[in-house]
């Protein structure tokens, strides 16, 4: 089940790597922010998203869905979010690949971005830790 993008105050956080690109989050999914020695660590959920501390410059809270961009725009604000049996991008570039991988680099997932610029690749509610790459996002997330 999706939750319902709002442009009210505050409803993001926001994620920025050291190359300025940012990945944004709803708040809607109630995550929760840890740090181990190397990594910032983002859960929602179930769900867990972890970014290298050596590639991260800012975490922030936001008002706008800043990852939601028109056709053609720059994937550096996308938006990803999860449920037990997909991830879902929004903000990247049309006609682009979001792919979904296992640990050991096996392909799970994919599927092409539309002309919206969003795009819902499965992943058919396996378990465990998995890579999401686009054009120009890689991140770490476990399904637990």
């Amino acid at each position: 089940m999706w939750g319902a993008v709002s442009a009210s105050a505050t409803d993001y956080v926001k994620v920025t790597d050291k190359e300025g690109k940012a990945t944004t989050f709803a708040l809607t999914d109630k995550p929760t922010v840890t740090f181990t020695s190397d990594h910032l660590v983002l859960t929602a959920g179930s769900k867990t998203v972890e970014y290298p501390l050596t590639d991260f410059l800012s975490f922030t809270f936001t008002d706008q869905p800043t990852g939601i961009n028109t056709v053609g725009a720059d994937q550096a604000n996308a938006v990803f979010s999860f449920t037990n049996f997909s991830v879902r991008g929004e903000g990247l570039k049309a006609g682009t690949r979001v792919s979904i991988y296992t640990i050991n680099g096996q392909l799970v997932g994919s599927a092409v971005v539309n002309q919206n610029g969003a795009v819902e690749v499965p992943f058919d509610g396996q378990k465990g830790v998995f890579i999401v790459k686009s054009l120009t996002k890689t991140f770490k997330f476990i399904n637990q």
